[in-house]
């Protein structure tokens, strides 16, 4: 159970306010629970490089500002 906050003194803790407007937000959106893991599989990674490569990848896009732009550029070019 979500830890009551002890600045604020009403009966409803933060948590559950922000899990409220989360579910709320849900609803608005449509949003519903995923069900089959296999439909958050992307294929956009060469299979003959590694982990690392992919993480190295990532850090040199964020590190340089190109952020997904870059990694899809990388894809692009192998």
């Amino acid at each position: 159970m979500a830890q009551r906050n002890p600045v604020v003194r009403d009966e409803v803790s933060t948590a559950e306010i922000a899990r409220g407007q989360l579910e709320k937000l849900a609803v608005e959106q449509g949003v519903q629970p995923i069900t089959d893991f296999d439909s958050l599989k992307a294929d956009f990674w060469p299979e003959d490089e590694s982990i690392d490569d992919f993480v190295r990848t990532v850090r040199e896009g964020r590190r340089d500002s190109g952020g997904a732009e870059h990694c899809l550029s990388r894809v692009a070019t192998t």
